[in-house]
């Protein structure tokens, strides 16, 4: 019996430490040269603490140092290391390093497709609307997949020109991007759109920043025609 309560008591405390490690450690996403501000506690008297940032298990230039990192300039897996070190004549005793994964995110590309039309009638005509696929690259597939990140498509309208119009008022998108114009308000409309990250449902793993944005490789233009005034009619009698 007690060997069985001493295996017991060490696999209760192995647990203990490992539940107390994943407490302290989290996993972020971020974009390429966003501002980050990694701050830690005050170090008790006869405490240092040290940055050290890793990819694997080499840590990369400049690393480790005293101070933490601000950004990070190529997408990849980092982890950030926050270690304590002891002044040996004060006696101090040094807390465990805390760990963070920081997923620095690839660039996304956004493209266009032609209009499914590139003119229809405002009304009385077959077609009463044009459809404008989004093909997006460059997404970090494991986190949507894991619904920690989504992307998300927005629209800009401009109108005869350059006068702005809200595309919501004028089209609707949808889950793939695809934006529709709808509107029946006569006019040359050009389409620009953009794409960015999101945080997605499941929010364990939170994303930092702007999400990443980026604009679509050139626009598209959509000429709405007018509905055309009915004819007049004359009928006379023949001599």
């Amino acid at each position: 019996m007690k060997t069985t309560s001493t295996l017991l008591k060490v696999s209760l405390v192995a647990l203990f430490l490992f539940l107390a490690h994943l407490s302290s450690a989290a996993t972020y996403y971020t974009c390429i040269g966003t501002n980050l501000n990694l701050n830690a506690t005050t170090a008790p008297a006869g405490i240092t603490y040290t940055w050290d940032v890793r990819q694997g298990a080499t840590s990369i230039s400049g690393y480790p140092a005293s101070t933490a990192p601000t950004s990070f300039p190529t997408a990849g897996t980092y982890v950030v290391v926050l270690t304590a070190t002891s002044d040996a004549a004060s006696g101090s005793c040094p807390s465990d390093p805390v760990e963070n994964t920081i997923i620095v995110l690839p660039p996304l590309g956004l493209t266009l497709g032609n209009p499914s039309a590139a003119a229809y009638c405002a009304a009385n005509g077959t077609v009463n609307s044009s459809n404008i696929a989004a093909t997006t690259t460059g997404q970090y597939t494991d986190a949507i997949t894991a619904n920690d990140l989504a992307i998300s498509y927005s629209y800009s309208v401009t109108k005869d020109g350059g006068t702005a119009v809200d595309g919501a008022t004028v089209g609707t998108i949808a889950a793939d991007g695809t934006f529709t114009l709808n509107t029946t308000d006569a006019g040359i409309y050009i389409i620009t759109g953009s794409v960015k990250y999101v945080q997605g449902t499941v929010t364990t793993n939170a994303l930092l920043g702007n999400g990443c944005p980026v604009n679509a490789t050139g626009s598209k233009t959509v000429t709405v025609t007018a509905k055309p005034a009915q004819p007049t009619v004359t009928i006379t009698a023949a001599p």
